[in-house]
């Protein structure tokens, strides 16, 4: 088996497992690339697509995307996640071991399955993809703050983001449906994770061939807020007044003023934005 491993030397996680890393592929081929700048996992992944059997993302939820956006399409080769990040939700979801050598052994025993993607314009999504005040959110987000303080350097930037926050209205367009629905914050689920303990999207599969889609309807970022953190007790935002819940293959976002959208938290531009579902479009190693 040859093994690509990308990895992402400033994840919040310690690599000293890497000074004995080859012994746990003896009897495999091991190559292992750092990243130094954005987009290198992308380039790095995609030069690797068939080439080797399994290319491993060693890094957070942020290096899991770039190599995504790889790999993505591939028939022969598998992600393989090595979670050494702050939230590492989509490990979690997919009930990889946080631990690197258990992390390690999982790959190596490779059983996978093809998961769906989102694809929001020209960018591949594992997890979820959000307009509207999470995205403001995670642009907000000082790098050295989530080095620090790992994921409650979000809790803390959406505070400070709840008090200079402005909404605008976004029209949403769902599938071919004529009535177009209307909102303050969008967020798209692949998953049923969304971070921390939330479960927004909470009946998303990633094997279903559809996208879950929240649409906050009220204007006032206190009510969001309030429902964000209700979801970490009841977990029940779809029942929440002025949420509505859909499943879709397709949806396109627009709205007067931009507002800003991000994948997998990371920033991807402002709208419109079209948002659609690929079947089976990864085989990842779980």
């Amino acid at each position: 088996m040859k093994y690509l491993l990308i990895l992402n030397p400033n994840a919040g996680s310690s690599h000293n497992f890497l000074k004995n890393i080859f012994d746990h592929f003896k009897g495999h081929l091991l190559e292992i690339k750092n990243t130094t700048a954005p987009k290198d996992a992308t380039k790095y992944a995609k030069a690797a697509k068939g080439k080797y059997d399994v290319v491993i993302a060693a890094g957070g939820d942020g290096t899991i995307n770039e190599v995504v956006n790889g790999l993505a399409g591939s028939k022969k080769t598998k992600l393989g996640i090595l979670p050494l990040g702050t939230e590492n939700v989509l490990a979690k979801e997919l009930h990889v071991p946080l631990k690197p050598e258990e992390a390690i052994k999982r790959i190596i025993k490779g059983k996978s399955k093809k998961f769906d993607l989102g694809l929001a314009n020209k960018r591949y999504f594992t997890m979820v993809a959000g307009i509207g005040f999470d995205a403001q959110v995670a642009a907000d987000v000082p790098s050295d703050l989530k080095k620090l303080l790992g994921s409650y350097a979000y809790h803390l930037t959406a505070i400070r983001t709840f008090f200079t926050f402005i909404p605008s209205e976004m029209e949403i367009k769902l599938d071919n449906q004529k009535m177009l629905r209307k909102g303050y914050m969008v967020v798209v689920g692949n998953i049923k994770r969304y971070g921390w303990i939330l479960e927004l999207t909470k009946h998303a599969k990633a094997q279903d061939g559809y996208l879950d889609v929240c649409i906050f309807k009220n204007k006032d970022v206190f009510n969001t807020m309030k429902y964000l953190v209700s979801a970490t007790t009841t977990k029940n935002i779809p029942d929440l007044p002025n949420v509505e819940y859909f499943k879709v293959k397709q949806l396109t976002v627009k709205s007067k003023k931009p507002v800003l959208a991000h994948v997998d938290c990371e920033v991807l531009g402002k709208t419109p934005i079209k948002i659609k579902v690929v079947p089976k479009a990864l085989e990842i190693i779980y």
